[in-house]
């Protein structure tokens, strides 16, 4: 799933825009701005999808009580903020590379149309001819950091898809995910 869709199952706490909401531990991106919006549509998203992850754990029986309700909590304690900059991907990533010991971004292409295409089936509107004309053959650049425990994921991408309306954006846009300690 593309960045944009916001697939991860998190819970945010939204705050004002010119007061980024900081994960503990986690550097902000350069010249960051918050997203609030985007930010309560990711966590609305992540809402969706976590009934469905914690479903799927209730009605598996190859998993313990124990390992159920430890599942449980980390999935409780899940956040996620969104956050753009004016900055490239590449120096986004570099200034990450720097504030985070060992941190190695892999870096990917993904098809811009297609994204979109994901975008917009979850956000329940169609992309028009001229869009999917427009972004035929496009690709966007990512960089996907991950800790070692998998506690804190970094997710940086060089265009906006707005999961509200589809519009598409040459932003850089830093999605931090974390499982709280």
């Amino acid at each position: 799933m593309p960045l944009a869709y916001f697939a991860l199952a998190a819970v945010a706490a939204a705050a004002p825009a010119s007061a980024p909401a900081p994960i503990a531990g986690v550097p902000l991106p350069p010249d960051p701005v918050f997203e609030t919006e985007l930010t309560r549509v990711a966590t609305e998203r992540a809402r969706l999808e976590l009934k469905g992850v914690l479903a799927q754990l209730e009605g598996d029986r190859s998993q313990s009580v124990q390992a159920k309700t430890e599942m449980k909590q980390k999935l409780s304690r899940l956040k996620i903020a969104v956050y753009t900059t004016p900055r490239s991907l590449d120096e986004t990533v570099a200034v990450y590379e720097k504030k985070i010991e060992k941190a190695t971004f892999l870096f990917g292409e993904r098809n811009l149309l297609a994204d979109l295409l994901d975008v917009a089936r979850a956000g329940g509107f169609s992309v028009t001819p001229e869009a999917q004309k427009a972004w035929t053959g496009k690709t966007v650049r990512s960089a996907r950091w991950g800790r070692e425990d998998g506690a804190v994921e970094i997710d940086v991408e060089d265009h906006l898809i707005d999961p509200r309306n589809g519009q598409v954006a040459k932003k850089t846009v830093v999605l931090i995910t974390s499982i709280g300690e």
